[in-house]
């Protein structure tokens, strides 16, 4: 193929690939969409040479003055569109530019033509970007590039010509001799492949060190955020079911630690409900306080000093991909005691729910440390417990006139000696003797929830839990109602649960003074309906990989391109070490061999070499001795930290300006060690917590081992206690 045809097939094949880009986003209307299809499919084979197509295209004469008369028209329609039908820029300026670029489709004529195709093209895979975050959009990139580089080369190659050799007529000789073959030839094609192979590296490794930018302007803001149910003040029954079997996505769940969870389920908590009228449950205290910052981007929900003395915890880590919700609710494990992401501010009400200040207008990532109380064994066997009086007045309510339930929960419950007995008694009567299902109707008297126990016997989620609640207050024992997802789809190449809305929940918290609230679900399991096909665990792979793809390129952010710099920090201190281990254990044999050579050479030459021989092996020997030390000391002082470092910093440097406040200054010359005991002389009270933070900035700024999230609590409790001292 000559470099004329293969420069105008190549031309014509960047614009179709830009276009293709926004077919496949669906920006584009059927009106729209399948004239622009038509022209692209004849100026592909009219470049490629079908002479049929060429010599009909040949008769189409577009002049000037009709060309921009065309491109007046094109606007024309965009003010239409945008004013009347799209009422929104993005849409509206791409169909713009698609009218363009068809235009210039059927105008190709001189080489301005091309270069104004160009800019079009680039343009519209913009654009294409712009509208969609799939994974599709991969491979239309490539084929992108890979277009965009053999037209720029082809279009330095071909001499420049008064006419269009796309057009299909020859090419005109150029002045002056031949600048080489007027073919493509193998070894050309190669060298424009790899051309192209290098720019793909370029472009990923420019991706992944350029910052992250947001550009507001370019996004596409039509979307509408995802309807959920049963997050809101108040919670009717019956509202959970109705989006029991709707498949959207919700959020996905990733564990870092799988050891400390089964792939079985795990409950997501939203929030938490202490008052029932009667027909729904609703908040008794809804004020919310901000959470304080242990670090940058990192709240502390609850610090482990609230816990109750004695108790025992399971802790889970969660990175978690929220969609698009109209709830401010942000889920978790429970109970969350640190929440990490690009949060301006995140907010906590009195039963431990997560909220943000107003429901977000994209997807969210964050991380989480969950501390999940477990039951400890003196509370499975003891006869009674000794609940706190603010725990009774709040979670022993119930509305009146539910005599029926009180006499059954006393039934259920005979024989049981222990209040632990009596819980499980409520749970395995309502899981035994009801039945689960999405096509309950909705209750129609005054009581829903006797409907349920005594009349219809099957019910949603939400008539289970509230049941077990209700049943055991009437016994005397606090618990609440909580709803958020339980999730149990899990993704086993990837690594994590999807969530989806008919994973929405509902289920009981019961309260033990010394364990804390105790997860119990009381609704029974549904069947399942099919077993899993290999369509559906191609469609799990699938999902892992566009999982995949929005942490690496859709959701890149200047916190990953540092999470990185981290782990390539954490990986030269471990190649650090091993090298200054390899060079402690050469040190001795080199000294030795190159004694020997000096030795040898000192028969030779007494004088000089001898002279020589023995600064080469002292010098060899100090410079060997410095590079250990000095490698670790740049690598101390320039190589970025790490989270938990720097979360340990900030919270001494806040420990510094403390203690300064109160008078007390740390001199540069001083250590941190000499200062702890300075202020322990000088200040009694403060001296404990001051060296506790001490000992903690120390192991976690100088020892290999990184801080825990417990330690950094612990640190964060210390200057708390810290600033609220008032030295004398």
């Amino acid at each position: 193929m000559t470099f004329e045809r293969a420069f105008a097939l190549s031309s014509v094949l960047l614009a179709a690939v830009a276009c293709s880009g926004l077919l496949f986003a669906q920006s584009l209307p059927l009106w729209l969409a399948l004239p622009t299809a038509l022209i692209l499919i004849l100026s592909v084979l009219q470049a490629g040479g079908m002479s049929v197509v060429r010599r009909r295209m040949a008769r189409i004469i577009i002049s000037p003055a009709l060309s921009n008369s065309l491109s007046l028209g094109a606007f024309v329609i965009f003010l239409v569109d945008l004013i009347f039908f799209s009422r929104d820029l993005l849409p509206a300026g791409i169909h713009f530019l698609v009218l363009l670029l068809n235009i210039k489709l059927l105008t190709l004529q001189q080489r301005r033509d091309y270069r104004h195709l160009y800019a079009l093209s680039l343009m519209a895979i913009l654009a294409s970007a712009a509208v969609t975050t799939d994974a599709w959009y991969v491979p239309i990139f490539l084929l992108y590039l890979f277009a965009a580089v053999w037209t720029l080369l082809l279009y330095h190659m071909t001499q420049e010509t008064g006419s269009a050799a796309g057009a299909g007529m020859p090419a005109q000789p150029a002045i002056g001799p031949a600048a080489g073959p007027s073919r493509i030839t193998a070894p050309f094609l190669w060298l424009t492949n790899g051309v192209v192979a290098m720019t793909v590296g370029m472009t990923l490794a420019i991706f992944f060190v350029i910052p992250r930018v947001g550009v507001g302007a370019l996004q596409k803001t039509s979307g509408e955020a995802l309807r959920t149910s049963g997050f809101s003040e108040r919670v009717d029954l019956g509202t959970i079911g109705s989006v029991k079997q709707d498949p959207q996505i919700v959020m996905r769940v990733e564990l870092p630690d799988r050891s400390a969870v089964s792939n079985d389920h795990l409950y997501l908590r939203g929030l938490a409900y202490d008052q029932y009228n009667g027909r729904s449950w609703s908040h008794s205290r809804t004020r919310q306080r901000s959470l304080g910052l242990v670090a940058e981007g990192i709240f502390l929900a609850r610090p482990p000093s609230s816990r109750p003395p004695g108790s025992q915890s399971l802790t889970i880590r969660q990175d978690i991909l929220l969609e698009t919700l109209d709830t401010a609710v942000l889920f978790a494990a429970p109970f969350a005691e640190l929440v990490s992401g690009e949060f301006l501010a995140v907010q906590a009400d009195a039963m431990s729910g997560l909220h943000l200040p107003a429901p977000p207008s994209s997807r969210l990532r964050y991380s989480v440390t969950s501390q999940v109380p477990q039951l400890i064994a003196e509370e499975r066997t003891a006869t009674a417990l000794d609940y706190p009086e603010a725990v009774r007045l709040r979670y022993l309510q119930v509305p009146a006139g539910l005599q029926r339930i009180d006499e059954l929960a006393h039934r259920v419950v005979q024989g049981a000696a222990t209040p632990f007995e009596r819980t499980r008694a409520v749970q395995q009567h309502l899981l035994d003797n009801y039945r689960y299902s999405l096509e309950a109707e909705q209750a129609t008297l005054n009581h829903p929830l006797e409907e349920f126990l005594f009349t219809r016997k099957t019910g949603y989620c939400e008539h289970y839990a509230t049941a077990m609640v209700v049943m055991l207050r009437t016994l005397g024992i606090p618990a609440r109602l909580v709803t958020g997802f339980l999730a149990t789809e899990w993704n086993e190449y990837g690594g994590y649960f999807t969530v989806r809305q008919r994973d929405a929940h509902a289920w009981v918290e019961v309260y033990f003074p010394r364990s804390g609230w105790i997860t119990m679900d009381p609704t029974p399991a549904v069947n399942a309906a099919s077993a899993a096909s290999r369509w559906e665990s191609l469609g799990r792979f699938g999902a892992s990989l566009r999982l995949q793809w929005d942490r690496l390129f859709v959701s890149y952010s200047a916190k990953d391109q540092l999470a990185v710099v981290h782990g390539m920090r954490e990986g030269s201190d471990f190649v650090r070490e091993q090298a200054s281990r390899w060079v402690a254990s050469l040190s001795g044999p080199s000294a030795k061999a190159l004694s020997r050579l000096s030795a040898m050479a000192r028969r030779f030459q007494p004088g000089m070499a001898g002279l020589v021989t023995g600064l080469f092996v002292v010098g060899l020997a100090i410079f060997l001795l410095m590079v250990r030390d000095r490698i670790g000391l740049w690598a101390t002082l320039h190589l970025p930290i790490a989270p938990s470092q720097g979360a340990i910093l900030q919270l001494y440097a806040r420990m510094l300006r403390t203690l300064e406040q109160q008078g007390l200054r740390k001199p540069p010359s001083v250590t941190a060690r000499e200062f702890a005991g300075f202020v322990e002389r000088e200040w009694q009270a403060a001296g404990p917590l001051v060296a506790c933070i001490t000992d903690l900035y120390q192991q976690g700024r100088f020892s290999r081992r990184p801080l825990s999230q417990d330690e950094l609590s612990l640190a964060a409790e210390q200057v708390g206690q810290l600033q609220s001292l008032r030295r004398m």
